[in-house]
C-alpha cells in the first residue's frame, strides 16, 4: 500500500468519524422525538377508547340494576301462577323491556332467565329468531350460575347472535311476602335479568381512530382472534403466538413494544378493556424513520463532500512535504544495498526527514560490523560458541561433496551426554550449562592439530565440531582412511570425558555415548548420515552408555520394525484385528475339562497371525497393554458366558495379566464388572501373573490381588521356576495356583534336573495348599508322570492346541480329548 493511501486511511477517519457521530446523534434524537410523540398519541387515543368502553359498561351495570329493581320485574319474578304470569303480566313486562331498548339504542336485547337457564322472557328490536331457549348448557350461563356477586359482566356471543357483545346480568333474589314469616325469610334466586349491549360503538371508534398517518387500532380476545379491525378482511384472523405473547406480557405498560405485525416492523401499545378483551394500537416503525432518514441523507452528502475535498488537499501537501523527500531516501537505501556505504542524500531540510537522512549515513558505517555479528549469531551456538545445527549441516554437505569428488571416506560422530537431565534436575541448569561449555572445550582439545572450527570449509583436510542442541554434539571427520580412525577419535573423547568436572566446590563425573556413521558405507546424504549416527548413539546407550557404536543396519531395521508394529497395533483394537484363542486345561486324574486359557493373537492384514511374544512387549512399552488387556479380560468373560449359556461347559477361563495392568488399572472394578455382565461365578475366572510381574508391583497392588482372591477369583503364578520369587514371597502373596513352565516339562523325562525341579514345584504347591498346572504337556508319558507326581491339571498340545472360538466350540460339543485314558489312569 502506497504512502498516500496509508496517510489518508489515518487522517480521513479522524474527520469523518466526528461527522458520523454528530449525524448519528441527530438521527437518534429525531427518532426519539418521533417515538415520544407517537407514544403520546397512541396513549391518548387508547386511554380514550378504554374510558369510553368502561363508561358504557358502567352505565349498563347501573341500568341492569335499575331494570331488575322495577316493581313489575319483581312482581313477575315472584308470581308462581303461570296463567297470571304469562297471560296477564308477560305482555306488560315485554312492553317495559321494549321501552328500555328504545331508550338505549346500544342494547340489542333483554332476557329474563330462570334459575335453571330457561329463557322465560326475551325482547329485541332486531329481527333475530329465538333459536335457543334452553341456555342451561351454555358457557355463559354456567359461569353466571357460579357467580356470587351483584352484577355479572362478560364479553361473549349471545346464543341467538354471531356478534360479539357485552352481556350484563343481575341475579334477582327476592323474599316471598306470602309466606307465614316474611321477616325471617331469606331471599331466594328467582332468575337472572340479562341485558345484551352491542359493541358497535367500539367498532366505530376502531374504524375512525387513527395513529399518525398509517397507525390503527384493533381488538382481539385472549386467544389472539381479531374481533374488531378497520379492515373487515382481517376480522377472525389469528395473531401469531409470538406476537400475542408480547402483547400479554406488555399488559397496561405505557411503553411501546417493538414487534413484527403483518410482515412489517411496528410499535405496539395494549390496554385490557375487559376480561378476555384486549385493545391493541399499531404504528408502523417506518413512519417514525422518515424524518431521521432525511437528516441521514443530508449528513451523508456533507460527509462525502468533506472527504473528497480533504483528500485533494492532503494529496497536494503530501507530494510536496513527504513523498519527494522519501524518494530521495529510497535512492540512498538502494545504493547502500548495492554496496555503497557512503551515499549522498540531496536533502537540506532540518525536520525529521532530514534527521532520518543523517541517520542513514551514520548507519551505513556500522553495517559491516553488524553483518559479521549477525552471521556469527545465525551460524553458532550462543552457549558454547560452536557451530550450530544449521552450520553443521552446511559443513557436512560440503564435506560430502569433497569426499565424493576425491573418492574418499568421512565419518560423523554423534555424541550425547549420559544422564544430563539428572545434572539439570539436581544441580540446576546453570551447572548444566557450565558442563556443556566444559565438554565443548574438551572435545576441541582432543582433535588433531589441523582441525579447526569455522563457517567455511577450506580445501585442505579439516574436522568440524558442532553442537546440535541440548546435550547433543556432532563431530565431522572430513578425511579418514578407515573406520579405525573414527574409533580412535571416539576413544580419545571417552577417555577425556572420564576425568571429573570441577565447578567451584562441586566435582561431577560424566560420560557420553557416541554413535558413528561412515560415508559412503552408511549413507551419501546429510540427513541419512546424521540419522544413522543418531541411531548408533541410541544403540550405544542400550549397551550400557559410556561407549561408542558403529551404525548397524540390522539394528536399525529392528527399530523400524518395532515402530511399524507399534503404529499398526494402535489401530488393531479398533479394527477388530485382535482375536482370542483358547486352550483347554484338564483334570489330570479324570481327563475332564476344567478350564480354558485365553491366548491373544493378532490377525494383522500385512503379516497374518502375529504371536504375542512379538507385539506384547511393544504394547507394554507404549501403554497399549492397558486397553488391550482390559479387552482380553472382558472378551474372555463374555465368550465363557456364551459357552456356559449354551451348556457346553462350566469350566473356568484363565487370562494373563501384565505388570503394567497391575500397577495402573483398577482390576478389582474390572473383574467385578466382567463377572456381573456375563453371569459368571468368581471361581470361573482365573488371573495368571508371571513371577517377574509380581516382583515389580507395589505393596498396595498386592492388597488389590488379595481382595480379588477373597471374592473367589483364583490368582495363578505363571511360568513358576523361571523367575526369582522366594518361598517366603509365595507365602505372602495371594496365590491359589502354581503353573510349571513348559521348559521344565519338555525335558523332564530325559533330564534329571528338570525332573527334580518339577517334583520340587509340585511338592511346594502341595505343601502350601496350592493347586498346580503343568504347561507344555505333549506326550502320554509326560501326562502319566505328572499325574503320578500329584499334578492337578494338565495343559498342552497332547490335549489340544490353542483353537479359535469356532473350533473350540466344536471341541467342547464333542468333549473329545486327545489324551489316551490309559496315560491318565496309570496312577
Amino acid at each position: 500500500m502506497r504512502l498516500h493511501a496509508k496517510i489518508l486511511l489515518v487522517v480521513v477517519p479522524l474527520a469523518v468519524i466526528p461527522l458520523l457521530i454528530l449525524g448519528w446523534f441527530a438521527h437518534d434524537q429525531m427518532h426519539s422525538t418521533a417515538v415520544e410523540r407517537s407514544s403520546s398519541q397512541i396513549t391518548t387515543l387508547m386511554d380514550q377508547m378504554a374510558y369510553n368502553f368502561q363508561r358504557h359498561r358502567d352505565v349498563a351495570e347501573a341500568n341492569v340494576e335499575l331494570f331488575a329493581g322495577s316493581s313489575l320485574m319483581r312482581t313477575y319474578a315472584l308470581t308462581q301462577d303461570e296463567d297470571e304470569r304469562y297471560v296477564l303480566m308477560l305482555p306488560s313486562l315485554m312492553k317495559l323491556f321494549s321501552s328500555y331498548l328504545r331508550a338505549y339504542p346500544d342494547y340489542s336485547e333483554i332476557r329474563y332467565l330462570l334459575p335453571d337457564g330457561y329463557e322465560d322472557a326475551r325482547t329485541t328490536l332486531m329481527r333475530v329468531p329465538n333459536v335457543t331457549e334452553e341456555e342451561g348448557d351454555t358457557l355463559f350461563f354456567q359461569e353466571l350460575r357460579r357467580f356470587d356477586g351483584e352484577t355479572f359482566v362478560q364479553v361473549s356471543t349471545p346464543p341467538d347472535s354471531s356478534a360479539i357483545s357485552l352481556q350484563v346480568a343481575r341475579p334477582i333474589r327476592l323474599i316471598d311476602l306470602t309466606t307465614q314469616d316474611p321477616l325471617n325469610s331469606k331471599p331466594t334466586l328467582r332468575g337472572y335479568l340479562v341485558v345484551t349491549m352491542a359493541l358497535d360503538f367500539m367498532a366505530e371508534q376502531i374504524a375512525t381512530g387513527r395513529i399518525g398517518k398509517n397507525g390503527y387500532t384493533l381488538i382481539v380476545n385472549e386467544a389472539g382472534r381479531v374481533l374488531f379491525h378497520q379492515d373487515p378482511s382481517r376480522l377472525g384472523q389469528q395473531l401469531p403466538a409470538s406476537l400475542l405473547n408480547k402483547v400479554l406480557e406488555a399488559g397496561e405498560s405505557k411503553q411501546l413494544v417493538p414487534a413484527s405485525y403483518q410482515e412489517a416492523d411496528s410499535l405496539l401499545a395494549t390496554r385490557r378493556l375487559h376480561e378476555g378483551l384486549l385493545l391493541i394500537g399499531v404504528l408502523p416503525e417506518w413512519e417514525l424513520l422518515e424524518e431521521s432518514q432525511r437528516l441521514g441523507n443530508i449528513v451523508a452528502w456533507v460527509i462525502l463532500g468533506t472527504v473528497v475535498l480533504m483528500i485533494i488537499v492532503l494529496l497536494i501537501a503530501m507530494n510536496f512535504l513527504m513523498v519527494y523527500p522519501l524518494r530521495q531516501l529510497m535512492v540512498a537505501v538502494r545504493e547502500i544495498g548495492d554496496g555503497n556505504l557512503a551515499p549522498k542524500i540531496a536533502l537540506s531540510t532540518k525536520d525529521e526527514l532530514g534527521q532520518l537522512a543523517m541517520s542513514f549515513q551514520g548507519m551505513a558505517g556500522s553495517l559491516e560490523k553488524s553483518r559479521i555479528k549477525i552471521e556469527r549469531l545465525a551460524y553458532h551456538d550462543s552457549l558454547t560458541g560452536l557451530p550450530n545445527r544449521f552450520q553443521a549441516h552446511e559443513n557436512l554437505h560440503h564435506m560430502i561433496s569433497l569426499a565424493r569428488r576425491d573418492n574418499g571416506k568421512m565419518a560423523v560422530l554423534f555424541l550425547d551426554l549420559d544422564n544430563f537431565k539428572r545434572v539439570n534436575d539436581t544441580l540446576g541448569h546453570q551447572v548444566g550449562d557450565q558442563l556443556l561449555k566444559e565438554m565443548a572445550a574438551r572435545l576441541t582439545s582432543v582433535r588433531r592439530e589441523e582441525d579447526v572450527i569455522h563457517r567455511e570449509i577450506p580445501q585442505n583436510t579439516s574436522d568440524v565440531l558442532a553442537r546440535l542442541g541440548g546435550d547433543e554434539f556432532v563431530v565431522l571427520l572430513s578425511r579418514i582412511n578407515n573406520s579405525k580412525d573414527a574409533a580412535r577419535v571416539s576413544s580419545r573423547i571417552l577417555d577425556i570425558m572420564k576425568l571429573p568436572f570441577h565447578f567451584g566446590d562441586k566435582e561431577i563425573y560424566s560420560s557420553c555415548s557416541i554413535g558413528i556413521s561412515l560415508f559412503p558405507d552408511d549413507g551419501t546424504k546429510v540427513d541419512d548420515l546424521i540419522k544413522c549416527a543418531d541411531a548408533a548413539m541410541y544403540q550405544a546407550k542400550e549397551q550400557g552408555r559410556n561407549n561408542f557404536q558403529f551404525y548397524s543396519a540390522s539394528y536399525n531395521l529392528a527399530v523400524f520394525e518395532q515402530i511399524s508394529l507399534d503404529s499398526r497395533l494402535r489401530h488393531a483394537l479398533s479394527n477388530n484385528e485382535l482375536e482370542l484363542y483358547y486352550q483347554p486345561l484338564v483334570q489330570a486324574r479324570t481327563g475332564k475339562i476344567v478350564g480354558l486359557e485365553a491366548l491373544l493373537r493378532w490377525n494383522d492384514p500385512l503379516e497374518g497371525i502375529i504371536p504375542p511374544d512379538r507385539f506384547i512387549p511393544i504394547a507394554e512399552d507404549s501403554g497399549l497393554i492397558l486397553p488391550i488387556g482390559e479387552w482380553v479380560l472382558r472378551e474372555a468373560g463374555r465368550q465363557l458366558g456364551v459357552w456356559q449359556a449354551a451348556g457346553f461347559t462350566d469350566a473356568f477361563v484363565s487370562v494373563n495379566i501384565s505388570a503394567i495392568q497391575l500397577q495402573r488399572q483398577d482390576l478389582v472394578t474390572i473383574v467385578d464388572q466382567v463377572l456381573k455382565d456375563n453371569g459368571l461365578y468368581p471361581r470361573q475366572l482365573e488371573l495368571e501373573i508371571t513371577e517377574t510381574a509380581l516382583m515389580k508391583i507395589r505393596p498396595e497392588v498386592i492388597g488389590d490381588l488379595d481382595a480379588i482372591r477373597q471374592k473367589g477369583v483364583t490368582i495363578s503364578l505363571d511360568d513358576f521356576g523361571t523367575g526369582y520369587s522366594s518361598l517366603s514371597l509365595l507365602q505372602e502373596l495371594p496365590i491359589g495356583k502354581l503353573k510349571i513352565d513348559k521348559g521344565f516339562v519338555r525335558d523332564m523325562l530325559v533330564d534329571p534336573k528338570d525332573a527334580a525341579i518339577v517334583s520340587a514345584v509340585l511338592f511346594i504347591a502341595k505343601s502350601l495348599g496350592l493347586r498346580s498346572t503343568a504347561e507344555g504337556v505333549e506326550t502320554p508319558e509326560q501326562a502319566a508322570r505328572l499325574t503320578e507326581e500329584g499334578c492337578d491339571q494338565l495343559q498342552g498340545y497332547l490335549l489340544s492346541r490353542p483353537l479359535p472360538v469356532s473350533e473350540m466350540t466344536r471341541f467342547l460339543k464333542s468333549r473329545k480329548i486327545n489324551v489316551p485314558h490309559s496315560a491318565l489312569e496309570r496312577h
